[in-house]
């Protein structure tokens, strides 16, 4: 991990560094430019020579640096076949032209330099997420410090306007905090006294004094700034096909153009037209267009995708994505909020709903059940009332006096340990109030899902998915109960972990590409398992998650048009590639049969790499 947070820290540096080095060679290359137009006056014909070679010199002194360096080492790259072209041109007298190979080169050289930047302003947009210092608090004192010194148990203060340094807890305060640069979610989040803040936030509008939970290595800001790192380093089979495709292609261009040169030695014909061929062949066959355009298109995928809530560990991963034919989400926590929330409300006489709700709660507050929560939930004006002789029956229920009458709250198995006979009419899955031996009443209560789930089905039927199912270790009833609520086409019940992975293994052996979505707890082997696993949320160790994507947003909406990014990144991919490979061939015949000039081959490479970077970065949404 070091080197990543090296990277990080030489990055501004490394920028301004390249800042200037890239104004250098603008303003060479206009003298280049200058000296060439110079050498077009009739008075000053008798210097063209020496203009031509100064403007050559300028404007791609670098070039020529580095191919001549590349010739001496075997290295026939790029750089090598324009620098052979352009020290041929000059020695056949063909000054002008030479100089447009270099000319031509140097300008779509800074016009790819240009879209690549494009494209990386969303993954520099990641990189800033990381706050360089913290306000820790001692005692009443408050001083600024590296975020490298924060420990975890620290008290730290974060004022408007601030990052969040670390992940934290607000111990006293209130605010708005944007996740924007997190989540890609554009409204800002409320948050108050006891709540978990992820490192990378920006705080709005109140001062928050927090408890630090994570150190900055450790928190999700670093991690995240880690994964994007890792990212842009994890090439994908189209990528590598790519760079080995080159490597191939290079040195049989040369030796065509070796055998197009020698060609007017064995049949006498003109010597400086052939070796024009041959320099022409050499230019256009460049495969830059390929070699920049497609890691471009996975590259700026990736920060496209990051901008809409998820990180994706690798271009490798994006084929995976775009390619998935089976969505399989797990459950609690996935699907759902993991919150409960009360379904029906049932009093008998003579008590009313506030009273059995009143008892349910004043016993549910001394327990670590989330029943609680969904009853507050359920009315904010409970009334909670002093129990005394509590106790909790482990798998059973709770039992307490309130006001001299005995409680019991649990299930059927609760009832019949007091010997209590379960009206028939109570559903399966109730959880019963009974007050002093009489049943006063009952609740049946289900997984909150979550609100963005709604429509999910049909967006992710839009972008190609053909199925989309859930695998879970719940109950049959209430996993069919939610499979029905959101239109899944497939619902598999009381899972183990081994099963889950079972039922992914199959999917693969029938030929289907899977996209598995869990919350990362005790998925891990499933979503290691899937083409595709996408963990849930921010999590304590993210990058450590066996996933090959973190929806950081924890917003399953934006699953369909991250779908679409991936699919449509690999459809400009393919474009590219085939539009390059086309329109080289047609030049190479050309250039080969004498008809292309050495600029139409400066074209072929530079307009086309052109062409394919801009497609890249307009075309990927």
């Amino acid at each position: 991990m070091a080197c990543h947070h090296c990277h990080h820290e030489h990055c501004g540096v490394e920028e301004e560094h390249n800042e200037k080095e890239e104004k250098s060679s603008i303003y060479l290359y206009c003298i280049g430019i200058l000296f060439l137009v110079l050498s077009f006056i009739p008075m000053l014909a008798e210097f063209r020579l020496e203009l031509v070679f100064l403007a050559i010199l300028f404007s791609g002194y670098e070039l020529l640096w580095n191919g001549i360096k590349n010739i001496f080492h075997f290295n026939f790259e790029e750089e090598t076949l324009m620098t052979i072209a352009v020290i041929a041109a000059f020695i056949l007298g063909e000054y002008t032209e030479s100089c447009l190979v270099i000319l031509l080169y140097r300008l779509g050289e800074f016009l790819e330099e240009r879209a690549s930047d494009k494209s990386e302003e969303s993954i520099k947009e990641i990189v800033k997420i990381k706050a360089d210092t913290a306000n820790r608090v001692i005692e009443n004192t408050i001083e600024t410090v590296d975020v490298k010194e924060i420990k975890v148990g620290d008290t730290i203060l974060i004022k408007p306007g601030e990052k969040v340094p670390v992940d934290c807890k607000i111990v006293y305060g209130e605010s708005e905090i944007d996740t924007s640069s997190l989540t890609g979610e554009s409204n800002p989040v409320y948050v108050k006294k006891g709540e978990e803040l992820l490192s990378g936030g920006v705080n709005l509008t109140g001062a928050i004094t927090c408890k630090v939970l994570r150190d900055v290595e450790n928190s999700a800001a670093s991690q995240i700034v880690d994964l994007v790192y890792e990212a842009t380093n994890n090439k994908g089979k189209t990528e590598k096909f790519i760079t080995r495709f080159s490597k191939i292609y290079t040195p049989i261009v040369i030796v065509i153009s070796i055998l197009i040169a020698i060609v007017p030695f064995i049949f006498k014909l003109d010597v400086k037209e052939w070796i024009m061929r041959a320099l022409i062949f050499l230019v256009a066959s460049c495969p830059c267009s390929l070699v920049i355009s497609v890691p471009l298109s996975f590259f700026t995928s990736l920060g496209k995708i990051s901008k809409k809530g998820m990180i994706i560990k690798g271009t490798k991963h994006i084929e995976n994505l775009a390619k998935a034919d089976v969505i399989a989400f797990d459950k609690t926590g996935t699907l759902t909020t993991g919150d409960m929330k009360i379904e029906e409300i049932k009093a008998f006489e003579p008590y009313d709903k506030n009273t059995i709700l009143s008892y349910m709660y004043s016993l549910e507050l001394l327990s670590n059940h989330p029943i609680g929560t969904a009853i507050k939930n359920y009315d904010e004006e409970i009334e909670e009332k002093h129990v005394e002789d509590y106790k909790e029956i482990a798998g059973h229920g709770l039992y307490g006096k309130i006001e001299e009458k005995e409680i019991l709250f649990g299930n059927s198995k609760l009832l019949e340990q007091y010997n209590i006979v379960k009206n028939e009419d109570i559903p399966q899955n109730a959880i019963i109030i009974v007050v002093d031996k009489q049943i006063a009443g009952f609740i049946t209560l289900v997984e909150e899902v979550r609100k963005e789930v709604k429509g999910l089905v049909a967006s992710l039927k839009i972008t190609g998915i053909k199925k989309i199912m859930m695998l879970t270790g719940d109950n049959e009833k209430s996993a069919k109960n939610i499979g029905d609520k959101l239109k899944l086409d497939e619902v598999k019940a009381s899972l183990l972990p081994q099963d889950k992975l079972a039922v992914i293994e199959e999917l693969k052996k029938e030929g289907q590409k899977v996209i598995f979505v869990g919350d990362g707890i005790n998925d891990s082997p499933v979503l290691a398992s899937s083409n595709f696993g996408i963990a849930m949320g921010a999590g304590t160790n993210i990058a450590s998650i066996t996933a090959d994507g973190i929806l950081i947003s924890n917003n399953l909406s934006s699953l369909p048009s991250i779908i679409k990014t991936a699919k449509r990144a690999m459809q400009v991919v393919k474009f590219n590639i085939v539009f390059s490979l086309i329109v080289k061939l047609i030049v190479l015949i050309l250039g080969a049969i004498g008809i292309a000039p050495i600029w139409l081959a400066i074209l072929a490479d530079t307009g086309v790499t052109f062409l394919t970077v801009v497609n890249a970065v307009k075309n990927i949404k």
